[in-house]
């Protein structure tokens, strides 16, 4: 071959779109663009490691993929390592250990060979093309499946000492890095260096919050936990005390990285300190820890946690609480019972009404005057007020709370109140005022990199699409938007996910597709969601199943939820033919009949409930009234240009209930 001169190429990895196709390819199914993104930097590109990433992905899922490295990949790998000499390698590992990108400098003062062994090993890993030189003196792997695969061959022990010499290593250059000396610290800590290690921790975790770098502020918060339990036992200072501070600081950054089941996770960690140590004091601080919105409930939907509530009614009981403290505890109460308002959701538990408690709230901020304690309780109302009959307020707070977010730099503020905003302009038929508002979130969620906030953006986007006549896209968008939350680890995203599949097949006249999951959705999610299953039993004939179905349903929770459950309770009660039900429900859902196509907080799309209205009033045998809802749903469906429901001026075809 020499003879003839052969051309050498050099070829470089896959494009995106090309690790996109591969992906899918193998994968056998669509994959979020982030993945995509992920797997193509972890793998360079290179067709063979994508091709095994994404046999890992279809078998184990995006978290595993993403994280180990596939067997083939290492076993290639590992061949590639046993040719290069074993002094090559140790010197690789403790580069791999470094990161993925390294300073030789550190290497060479943290190796235990002399700066040519350093050099001759770095050599042969770059001849090898295990490693690049993107700077003059620094060096970096060609993969994130190369450095991987090194770190993976070496025991605990082995790579906790060689992050202890690069730590002293960092420490004798004088680098200024408290990012590199916290996380080399943190993973060979000791008793002797847990002080040191805990206070890079926090350096570096206020740096990464600085820079909206919200999931390594997480994992620096965790780690800063797990040396402050290395300390001496002698160490100085209020050890609860000082531990529930710093649990608190880890919740409000898994707030801000959009974790919510693990914050809340860690807040219980912290009452549970609190509570074995008797002390109001630290259970007041857990409580008052969490300091930053959430888009959506922080708990499961219908759900209350009794005894958490309970203690916040007893530490609201306490006299001469400081303002600040009573504000935040007002404030914890009315995010805990979120959509259990007094009147329609009330119980007979006699509690007070989390409304009130959040107007309370407002009041002591204003009084206080500090602005992010004002933005907090403003948010917390706003998550009060979830039906389009509390709009006009809405308004006015939203509008306060952008004040506040604009005025102050504060994002969070800045992303709900526009949001909450554009669900406001929604509920009062401004369809074009609403999606400027969307997409000024949006900047705002991106510009901010706002995980939570970002994937309910996109969630509304999808809402948009099937709004508009595109189910396809809309499912596609709605499992984008939804697969980084369920990553989270969000209580919502899995259920949001069936709903909007659901809604989309309902519309579609396809709702019998989903009767093969109806008990696993309603062991999932009880009997909030019994009508739509009804439903969608009764489109597959299966009748007496579907009013047993029927049987099993509940009072509908005047929540964001509302107009959706009455929806499908109304076309259930129909095909069932349950006249005094539709009777009842019919005068509950009058005042909503202006209501847009658009509901749950702009996640769902749905035919207006002037339709739902016209239906319920045909079927009661009152033709006028039916006649004047479905001009009023077409003209609201035109006004949308919600392409589905336009042309929708009489009952849709009924489902035969076989009475």
């Amino acid at each position: 071959l020499a003879r003839q001169a052969p051309l050498r190429l050099a070829l470089p990895g896959l494009g995106g779109d090309a690790v996109a196709r591969l992906v899918a390819d193998v994968a056998d199914a669509p994959v979020d663009t982030a993945t995509v993104a992920a797997l193509t930097e972890r793998t360079g590109g290179n067709p063979f490691y994508v091709r095994e990433s994404a046999r890992l992905l279809a078998g184990e899922g995006a978290l595993v993929a993403l994280s180990d490295v596939p067997e083939g990949v290492r076993d290639v790998l590992r061949r590639r390592f046993a040719r290069l000499p074993e002094s090559a390698v140790a010197v690789l590992r403790l580069a791999a250990v470094a990161g993925r990108e390294a300073d030789v400098d550190v290497l060479v003062a943290a190796a235990d060979t002399d700066e040519d062994g350093v050099l001759d090993a770095l050599d042969a890993g770059l001849i090898a093309g295990l490693l690049t030189e993107p700077a003059l003196g620094r060096v970096r792997f060609v993969h994130a499946l190369v450095r991987d695969t090194m770190c993976a061959d070496l025991s605990r022990l082995r790579s906790t000492r060689m992050h202890a010499r690069i730590a002293a290593a960092l420490e004798r250059l004088g680098t200024g890095d408290v990012t590199a000396l916290a996380y080399h610290h943190s993973r060979a800590v000791s008793t002797a260096t847990a002080a040191r290690a805990l206070e890079l921790c926090l350096r570096a975790a206020e740096l990464a919050d600085r820079g909206n770098g919200h999931d390594a502020a997480v994992d620096l918060r965790a780690r800063a936990l797990e040396c402050f339990d290395r300390l001496p036992a002698d160490h100085p200072g209020d050890r609860a005390a000082e531990r529930v501070d710093l649990l608190g600081a880890l919740l409000r950054a898994q707030v801000r990285a959009g974790s919510i089941v693990p914050a809340r996770a860690t807040r219980q960690r912290a009452v549970d300190i609190a509570t074995a140590e008797r002390r109001d004091d630290l259970l007041i601080a857990a409580f008052t820890a969490w300091t930053e919105p959430s888009p959506w409930q922080t708990r499961p939907y219908a759900s209350v946690d009794e005894p958490l509530v309970a203690a916040l009614d007893r530490l609201l009981e306490l006299p001469d609480l400081p303002p600040l403290h009573r504000c935040r505890l007002l404030d914890a109460y009315a995010v805990e019972l979120s959509g259990e308002s007094a009147g329609e959701n009330a119980d007979a538990s006699g509690r007070r009404d989390p409304r009130a408690a959040a107007r309370e709230a407002i009041t002591i901020a204003r009084r206080i005057g500090d602005p992010n304690l004002l933005g907090m309780t403003l948010s917390t109302l706003l998550q009060q007020l979830p039906t389009p009959l509390d709009a006009p307020e809405r308004v006015v707070l939203a509008q306060e709370l952008i004040d506040v977010g604009d005025a102050h730099e504060m994002p969070a503020y800045r992303w709900y109140g526009r949001f909450n905003l554009a669900a406001s302009a929604a509920d009062l038929g401004d369809a074009e005022q609403t999606l400027r508002l969307v997409l000024e979130s949006r900047e705002v969620a991106r510009a901010y990199l706002m995980p939570e906030a970002t994937s309910v953006v996109e969630y509304t986007l999808a809402m948009f699409a099937n709004l508009e006549g595109r189910p396809e896209e809309a499912e596609r968008r709605y499992a984008e938007a939804l697969a980084p939350m369920i990553a989270r680890g969000s209580p919502h995203a899995a259920g949001f996910g069936w709903i909007a599949t659901a809604t989309i097949r309902v519309e579609q006249g396809r709702a019998a597709e989903l009767a093969p999951q109806v008990p696993h959705i309603l062991a999932g999610y009880g009997p909030f969601v019994a009508d739509l299953l009804a439903v969608v039993l009764a489109a597959d004939g299966r009748i007496d199943e579907a009013r047993r179905m029927r049987a099993l349903a509940v009072p509908i929770r005047v929540d964001f939820f509302f107009t959706v459950l009455s929806t499908y309770r109304a076309m259930a009660v129909v095909a069932l033919d349950e006249h005094d039900v539709a009777a009842a429900l019919y005068t509950d859902l009058l005042p909503f009949r202006d209501a847009p196509p658009t509901c749950a907080g702009l996640s769902l799309a749905l035919r207006p409930i002037a339709h739902t209205l016209g239906e319920l009033a045909d079927y009661l045998g009152r033709p006028d009234e039916a006649a004047a809802h479905f001009a009023h749903a077409a003209e609201t469906a035109r006004r949308w240009g919600a392409a589905p429901w336009r042309r929708m001026t009489r009952p849709a075809p009924a489902i035969d209930a076989g009475t």
